[in-house]
């Protein structure tokens, strides 16, 4: 019985219908991979000047671990493109504190383990492969349990830190087309939609007002100017990184 529950679990969280009416779509952790394949159009990428060590997050607040949990895939991604086998074991770990706190820690724990192995084999080919599957898993965990607010802000702190990294990267070799990576409008639409339909409590909180902020900062940005210029890069970056250090503070 427990399997055939946990079946039923994994088609419902796979059918399109059910998620949409949780109000996720193809944008909802906007599949990580295809973030990762995004990055790997902008190689090479400045990884010294992007990496930050792990540390432990300590708040009472549920989104912060979401939109942090989210952050630190994207960590993991830098650690994957600059074989930094050192920095898996932290990492791993509290991918797994957080996910403690989001109630999907079976999910992870299962991944970690396995995050570790790769590093230590230097596979890091399949290491960027079980990143990937280890969101794909958590969302579905996530969508499981009806918890869509939090499955949207996973995928925000993902994309906020995979925009630092693609700002850093067009910044560090600038071209007109490769700034045309960044501007994703309709994308960036989408997340200032979802933030605006989290609840009153939630809005109200410090960390959603600032975001929400500066990802309208962003957009203006976006919205304005069909290439972005040096300067506009460099301006995306900081507030990037400025995000992501609320975020992860």
């Amino acid at each position: 019985a427990t399997l055939l529950a946990q079946k039923a679990s994994d088609d419902l969280s796979n059918d399109q219908d059910y998620r949409e009416e949780l109000g996720v779509n193809e944008f909802t952790a906007p599949s990580i991979e295809k973030l990762f394949n995004t990055l790997d159009s902008l190689k090479p990428i400045p990884v010294n000047a992007l990496v930050r060590p792990v540390t432990e997050l300590n708040t009472a607040e549920r989104s912060k671990y979401a939109l942090s949990f989210g952050v630190l895939i994207g960590d993991g991604f830098l650690d994957v493109e600059g074989e930094q086998n050192k920095d898996i074991e932290p990492l791993g770990r509290e991918l797994i504190r957080r996910a403690k706190v989001l109630g999907v820690e079976e999910r992870v724990s299962r991944h970690s383990r396995k995050l570790l192995d790769l590093a230590k084999q230097n596979n890091w080919e399949r290491l960027r492969k079980e990143l990937i599957v280890t969101q794909e898993d958590v969302e579905k965990a996530l969508l499981e349990l009806r918890d869509e607010p939090i499955v949207h802000l996973l995928s925000l702190g993902g994309w906020i830190r995979g925009l630092q990294i693609a700002a850093a990267s067009v910044a560090a070799d600038y071209s007109p087309e490769r700034a045309k990576t960044l501007r994703n409008l309709e994308l960036l639409d989408y997340y200032l939609d979802r933030l605006n339909t989290l609840s009153p409590r939630l809005k109200r909180s410090e960390l959603v007002q600032k975001i929400t902020a500066q990802l309208e900062t962003v957009r203006t940005t976006f919205k304005d100017n069909e290439v972005l210029s040096p300067p506009q890069v460099n301006s995306i970056q900081a507030t990037a990184a400025s995000m992501v250090d609320l975020i992860e503070k």
